[in-house]
């Protein structure tokens, strides 16, 4: 008996560490399943929160006191939070409550709205999701989720404004993939080219690119390539009807998070009246410059007598009159040479004829120009005697004389100016050196834009229309050259570019004031 009461006594105690290693297991493995529900929860950067009417108490998570604004150790009830509802959706949501708290039906909520943060009061929009638990047709308990939804909102409101600004732009705004395939057509597109969302979106931009003008769309994919802009390149693009319009164009690539390129912007304005407002600018300037250089030629062959005859005149003054009027009268030309260069320039009518000639001939007929303008300069010829040179004798001429009468103007002061030659490599360099004002780096960028004058006080009263240096870098273009400059503030500045097909047979020459100095 005592043995059976041992046997049932040790039965039991071990039923009960069966059922107690049992209650722990499922705790662990409720614990563990809640705690990969919270993490799942943690991940979403959703707040829970608990609303038991009975005890009427509100749960806040930390997620949700962390979108409210509120310290851990800190509880709010639910009054307090409708309190923070943005004065302009609370009479709706407290609306809302009340037909709730007097339902009678289980069911789901999903609202969103704008609240003010308890610590700084700054505006978070929330969306609001749970569930109605009812019993006795009374609403017992409400639980959800709060999510901040303001980056999605603000987003949303940014793409709705960005739309609304693309669709009523008077520019031209086409977006396009990297192989040049167009993705959207804006208003203003549709009524520059002719071509509607549905006939263009899809095709390659091609279609509007004239053909001469093809090789444009692989020199600007390779600058978006790696990660350049493209503001305003003036070209020419193609309509429907087959029309040529001028645009100015500002491109710029698309990229993702991860800063790569997903895509091309393209913004594109009709310059076409423009354009033609400046031909007609561009052809009156010219009439009135011809017409001017007409008489001014005959006066300058006139005055050039005068100035032979007046070495035969007793009075010295006479020559000094006559030599003055005549400089005076070659800046005039030069003047208008310049305006008629940039007329036909802007036009694309200038013609290069390349000719061999010998360099220093025609840097003697330069300085010889120079040397009428301005007496306190010393000016220098530094080069080899027989290099001849394969360009544009004419043009080249104008670029010297601009380069050179530019060292003048900007060394008020006076001081040497040299104009010079050496071979580099299989080319030769021809520079312009002076000791004047010298040029800021900013400057310097822009200096051979059309138009473009430094602009600061010691400039003020120096003359010229900024039009000298664009024309000299638009005429060495066209000679598949570039004018550089290297240039110090208060030191001066050397003006240089590369000619090919020189020839050198002689030693070195070296002339001031245009005399010549044997070696």
């Amino acid at each position: 008996m005592e043995n059976e009461n041992i046997e049932k006594h040790t039965h039991n105690e071990e039923d009960q560490n069966y059922k107690l290693h049992r209650a722990e297991v499922l705790l662990s493995k409720l614990q563990e399943s809640e705690s990969r529900l919270q993490l799942a929860i943690d991940s979403t950067k959703l707040g829970t929160w608990d609303w038991n009417r009975e005890r009427g108490k509100v749960y806040w998570s930390a997620e949700c006191k962390r979108i409210l604004g509120l310290r851990a150790e800190e509880h709010i009830s639910f009054q307090e939070f409708l309190e923070r509802i943005d004065i302009a959706d609370r009479s709706d949501v407290k609306a809302k409550v009340r037909e709730i708290a007097n339902g009678s039906d289980e069911g789901n909520i999903d609202v969103r709205y704008k609240i003010r943060k308890f610590d700084d009061d700054r505006p978070r929009w929330v969306r609001i999701q749970g569930t109605v638990f009812v019993e006795n047709k009374a609403l017992i308990r409400f639980i959800g989720t709060m999510l901040d939804i303001t980056d999605t909102i603000q987003a949303g409101e940014r793409n709705a404004l960005l739309a609304a600004i693309i669709a009523s732009s008077n520019d031209a705004i086409v977006a396009k993939t990297t192989e040049g395939i167009i993705t959207t057509w804006n208003n203003a597109a549709q009524k520059m080219f002719g071509y509607t969302p549905e006939e263009i979106i899809g095709e390659s931009i091609m279609k509007i690119i004239p053909e001469d003008r093809k090789e444009e769309e692989h020199y600007i994919l390779s600058k978006l390539r790696n990660g350049e802009s493209v503001e305003h390149y003036e070209t020419k693009r193609l309509t429907k009807a087959g029309r040529l319009i001028d645009v100015s164009l500002t491109i710029s690539p698309i990229k993702d998070d991860a800063d790569e390129i997903i895509g091309i912007s393209k913004i594109a304005r009709d310059i076409t009246e423009r354009k033609q407002e400046e031909k007609r600018k561009n052809d009156f300037v010219a009439m009135v410059s011809h017409e001017l250089k007409t008489p001014l030629t005959s006066i300058l062959l006139y005055v050039q007598l005068l100035v032979k005859k007046s070495t035969n005149v007793e009075d010295p003054s006479f020559l000094g009159m006559s030599t003055k009027i005549e400089a005076y009268v070659k800046r005039m030309v030069s003047m208008i040479t310049d305006y008629l260069g940039l007329s036909r320039i802007e036009e694309g009518k200038i013609d290069i004829q390349k000719t061999h000639f010998a360099l220093k001939p025609l840097a003697d007929e330069v300085m010889e120009e120079a040397r009428l303008i301005s007496s306190k300069h010393t000016l220098e010829i530094v080069g080899c005697e027989t290099v001849e040179v394969y360009a544009d004798r004419e043009k080249m001429r104008q670029i010297l004389i601009n380069l050179v009468g530019n060292a003048l103007k900007y060394s008020p002061s006076g001081g040497p100016v040299t104009l010079g030659w050496e071979s580099t490599s299989d080319k030769l360099r021809i520079y312009v050196k002076d000791e004047g004002l010298g040029i800021t780096p900013a400057d310097q960028t822009k200096l051979f834009q059309r138009f473009y004058r430094v602009d600061d006080e010691e400039r003020q009263n120096i003359a010229g229309f900024g039009i000298g240096l664009y024309l000299v870098s638009e005429l060495l273009r066209l000679h598949d050259s570039t004018i550089e400059v290297d240039s110090k503030l208060g030191e001066g500045s050397v003006f240089y570019f590369h000619l090919d097909g020189h020839r050198s047979i002689g030693g070195d020459l070296r002339s001031d004031s245009g005399k010549p100095r044997s070696r």
